[in-house]
């Protein structure tokens, strides 16, 4: 069974030639159980992605090609960038393994200029388990890998494009195999959905080193066959391989589809805890600010008041989001306690307890706004309170909740 792990998106920006539903849509049309996009350097088409593959029944495997600093001095114009330094892929297994690829990704592009992240080897610590490496290139850093992932995790890259250069690296693979026990993979290190994309390809290729189609000639692709394919078709390319080998390659990379099996939660939301007193509960704890609150906002304060108050707790309650209401109280104490100009906004304004809050500024009371606009209980996702703060001020608050809610 043909499972393609190494495959790039047009969110390879200025290298893959395809919408990640384009090579999801050419996956389901071939049978392709399951999918990997592997971009350079990011996860930017991850979400989109997923989406994807998941509406079309197709196993999603989110992943990223990493470049590694080959220990050369890197190349002054960017546009070098793509022939300079190691790659390696690495695939989330799971939750896990996704924080360690946005963790690595961070590493790479945060210290270096747009278009050049690159990663030192022994940074890839940071992904000890939880992710499946594949590598083509691995010259002598092989066992470091083995060492870093673990021997079973560490898969030697085999794809053919039957380029003048191909069949010699898949061979030395294939021995590097046998001397260091690592198993082997078969990809086709894909960059577009179909043959008919090649010319796009190389205008992005062209574009990428700023030069003509024509100058370009050096650095495209000498065929179209970086294409997503059927098994068969690439069973044929592999045929001048020893056969055990070649079963070996497409069994494996089945085998690793079947364990990545990470995915968004794209309706649920996870928040930071919210630290409340010894004692207290973040529901009875929101509970206490609102009732001192509304003692100080209403003269008196009215059965209507006290009613809608009720309703909205209970509501709060049984939804589980007092602590997202502590979190955006916090923000906004922060705010006001230096000084920084902030407001609540939207549907967050239908709300008597964020109101109480301080996060809006609008009575609902008075202006008879309905809160179910905001939340009820039969809502499957969190609400949506957006608060704008003052430009001038606004990395204050990042790093504010940068600092305390990074654990």
């Amino acid at each position: 069974m043909y499972c393609e792990l190494h495959c790039h998106s047009n969110f390879s920006f200025l290298e893959g030639a395809s919408h990640p539903e384009e090579l999801v849509a050419r996956a389901r049309e071939l049978e392709i159980p399951a999918l990997a996009i592997t971009d350079r350097n990011g996860l930017y088409g991850a979400v989109r992605f997923v989406r994807a593959a998941e509406s079309a029944g197709i196993t999603p495997i989110v992943g990223v090609e990493l470049t590694l600093d080959d220990g050369t001095p890197p190349p002054r114009d960017r546009v070098d960038f793509d022939r300079w330094g190691d790659r390696i892929v690495l695939l989330a297994q799971d939750r896990a393994g996704y924080t360690h690829l946005c963790r690595l990704i961070s590493r790479a592009q945060m210290p270096n200029a747009k278009g050049t992240a690159r990663l030192k080897p022994e940074e890839l610590v940071a992904a000890t388990g939880h992710c499946f490496a594949l590598v083509s290139r691995p010259r002598d850093r092989l066992p470091f890998y083995q060492e870093v992932f673990g021997r079973d995790r560490v898969f030697l890259d085999l794809h053919d494009h039957l380029g003048p250069g191909d069949r010699a690296r898949n061979q030395e693979l294939l021995e590097l195999s046998e001397v260091l026990l690592a198993p082997i993979v078969i990809t086709n290190e894909v960059f577009y959905a179909s043959r008919d994309r090649q010319p796009l390809h190389d205008v992005l290729t062209a574009i990428r080193h700023r030069t003509t189609l024509e100058a370009a000639r050096p650095y495209l692709h000498p065929n179209a066959d970086y294409a997503l394919k059927p098994e068969a078709e690439l069973r044929q390319v592999f045929n001048r391989y020893p056969q055990a080998a070649v079963d070996q390659g497409f069994a494996n990379a089945a085998a690793i589809a079947d364990q990545c099996r990470f995915t968004f939660d794209l309706k649920g939301a996870r928040f930071p805890g919210f630290p409340v007193p010894q004692g207290e509960t973040p529901f009875s704890f929101l509970y206490r600010l609102c009732q001192e609150a509304v003692r100080k906002k209403y003269h008196p304060v009215t059965p209507e008041v006290a009613a809608r108050l009720q309703r909205e707790l209970s509501v709060i309650d049984r939804t589980g989001f007092a602590e997202f209401f502590l979190i955006n109280w916090d923000l906004m104490r922060f705010a006001q306690a230096r000084g920084i100009p902030g407001q609540g906004r939207g549907s967050a304004a239908d709300s008597i307890v964020a109101y109480l809050l301080g996060i809006t500024r609008v009575d609902p009371i008075a202006h008879n706004l309905l809160f179910e606009r905001f939340l009820h209980e039969h809502m499957k996702v969190a609400p949506d309170i957006d608060i704008d703060f003052s430009t001038a001020h606004r990395e204050q608050v990042i790093q504010y909740v940068f600092e305390k809610y990074r654990t």
